[in-house]
């Protein structure tokens, strides 16, 4: 299971399931909703990815 935590700081917005593109898809809509971006750039996309976590890993 993979996790993500919202990298705008101060947001405590969280999702959490196997896919990486699920994730990225879920980040980019709460982008667009939650902080009003008009557009996904290609590095908000890669900063997203970078900031994809396991959670296996966290709980060992």
């Amino acid at each position: 299971m993979k996790q993500y935590d919202c990298i705008v700081p101060g947001c405590d917005w969280k999702t959490h399931t196997e896919e990486e593109a699920e994730i990225v898809r879920r980040a980019s809509e709460h982008m667009r909703q939650a902080h009003e971006e008009a557009s996904i750039r290609p590095n908000m996309v890669e900063q997203i990815k970078a900031h994809i976590r396991d959670e296996d890993a966290q709980s060992a």
